[in-house]
Parts: C-alpha cells; structure tokens; sequence
C-alpha cells in the first residue's frame, strides 16, 4: 500500500488492457475514456495490468490525459502485482488472468468478453461480472464472437459506478 500509495482517498482501479489477442483487445481509446469518466465521478487510480508485449497501448496511456492517475505495471513480476491487486477496489478489463487473479483475490472484477466464452470463463466466480457484445448473450459467446466493437462504453461505465458507490 505505501509503495504505490493505495489509500481510502481514491477508488483503485485496475485496468486490464492486455489480452491473448486483437479480437479480445477493447481498444484503449475505449479505457482512456472510461477512466476520464471514472475519474469526474470519482478520485481513481488506476493500476494498468498489461506485459512487456503491450507497450504500444501502454504508451498511449503514458501519452493520455488520465496518465497522471495511472501506474503500469508491465515491469513488475506477479509477486509484486498481486498485492497490487488485493488493495483494489474494483478490476475492469479484457478477459485476461489479470481478470481470473482479481476474481481470486475477492475483487470484484468486470470482464469484457468480445471474443470467449462469457459462461465458461466468469460463471464459476461470484466476483466476476461478465459484459458481452450488443446482441449477446453470457451463454452465447464464443471464441468467434468477434465483437470487440459491440461492447457499449456507457454499459461499463454504468457498472464500474455501481460497484464504487
């Protein structure tokens, strides 16, 4: 808590960026957005969970208007992130094990399933809330879904602001 200064002042938030692939990558634009938002309604942080093989999204963050408010964490090993992860209040993000390790540490976790199979990867956890393409189902995506562009901004802010509240 005292090396990144996580405190009660500020609602810490994970952003999970990073994903196995493009078509389960909601574009970054998409964060900085979300986290502006997050950020007008409440005093966040933000912990960007992304690797070494992200820097080209880490960057536009670094190179946003919320990079103030943001820590990187791509040159950190697990052992120093998941003590990160267990003082947060909230993970947002890709369906990534950034997403699985959060749900793990009793965070509450809002996935983005674009391109996976909501059901299967968030049914097993009451700390994960799944967002799924306009037009989806949590039980009717895939691996082919395809639909990183189908996920609503004003869906996820709504459900970040109900769980900092």
């Amino acid at each position: 808590k005292d090396t990144y200064n996580i405190n009660d002042q500020t609602k810490n938030i994970i952003l999970g960026i990073s994903a196995s692939g493009p078509t389960k990558r909601w574009d970054v634009e998409n964060y900085i957005k979300l986290a502006s938002q997050l950020n007008q309604h409440k005093k966040c942080k933000f912990f960007i969970a992304a690797g070494k093989n992200d820097l080209e999204i880490i960057d536009k963050i670094k190179s946003s208007k919320i990079s103030s408010c943001c820590i990187t964490m791509e040159k950190l090993s697990i052992s120093n992130i998941l003590p990160i992860i267990k003082n947060c209040n909230l993970y947002i993000g890709n369906d990534t094990g950034f997403m699985h390790m959060s749900a793990s540490l009793g965070i509450k976790s809002i996935g983005i399933f674009m391109d996976s199979p909501a059901y299967s990867y968030s049914s097993y956890s009451k700390y994960i809330v799944p967002i799924v393409p306009k037009g989806e189902t949590v039980k009717s995506t895939t691996h082919d879904t395809l639909g990183k562009d189908n996920i609503s901004l004003e869906e996820v802010f709504i459900s970040a602001k109900k769980y900092l509240d």
